[in-house]
């Protein structure tokens, strides 16, 4: 028998895939197939659920909520969570941000793709089914909470394998040296501030064509959720 839903797991749906951008990244981020994302999204019936069942009225955009909606990406960051703050869609906050926060939400999503495609190359393929070590990926959201942007990670990276000339260990295949090493790669970009800006406008090339060649969308990667260990009753306790 399938997972069956709820009617606030159906009003997500939609939201999430403006945010998001894929099926199944929708599928991973509520735990539920791609098939039953894709049945709501065609039939409509995620909106029409949340209209029939839903007796507020239409929210108006007002000047001081478009104020409130910007001050809050400037301190998340993260437009699902505006959105559930304020009461609106995730795509009622995209429409709304201004120019700068619209400039840091995209520049935002290509420096994390660009660290994604940069450890993609950098250790190899992980598997089939991740790419990248998934582990990789949680230290990557991690270090960005921690305060550390996907850029900074990317340049860190860069100053430990390519300026530092540090070889790779097949056994460290990871990004764990990043706060290691944090400061030391700022000072050097700090002192070199023009080396910085070429390597900066060779990432966003180096973007561009990974983007082409790599068959791969990281967004795919960064919304899934870890799968709990089944345990087996019968096995506990031994003999």
């Amino acid at each position: 028998m399938g997972k069956r839903i709820s009617q606030e797991m159906i009003n997500q749906i939609p939201i999430l895939y403006k945010e998001l951008g894929t099926k199944k990244a929708v599928a991973e981020q509520l735990g539920i197939s791609t098939a039953t994302v894709n049945k709501y999204l065609n039939l409509g019936e995620a909106i029409n659920c949340a209209e029939s069942t839903s007796q507020k009225p239409r929210i108006k955009i007002t000047s001081e909520m478009v104020e409130e909606i910007n001050r809050l990406y400037e301190e998340t960051h993260n437009m699902s969570e505006v959105a559930r703050r304020m009461g609106i869609s995730a795509g009622a906050v995209k429409s709304h941000l201004n120019q700068e926060n619209l400039d840091y939400n995209k520049r935002l999503y290509e420096d994390r793709d660009a660290l994604y495609f940069y450890v993609y190359r950098l250790f190899g393929e992980y598997s089939k089914e991740c790419p990248v070590d998934p582990w990789n990926v949680v230290q990557m959201q991690k270090f960005v909470k921690q305060g550390m942007s996907y850029r900074a990670q990317l340049l860190t990276l860069k100053y430990f394998y390519e300026v530092k000339g540090n070889k790779i260990q097949d056994q460290y295949k990871t990004i764990g040296i990043i706060p290691y090493i944090y400061s030391e790669s700022e000072r050097y970009y700090y002192t070199q501030a023009s080396r910085a800006q070429e390597i900066i406008e060779a990432i966003q090339k180096q973007l561009e064509k990974d983007r082409i060649e790599i068959k791969i969308n990281p967004s795919d990667y960064f919304s899934r959720k870890k799968k709990k260990k089944e345990i087996d009753l019968d096995n506990l306790g031994g003999d």
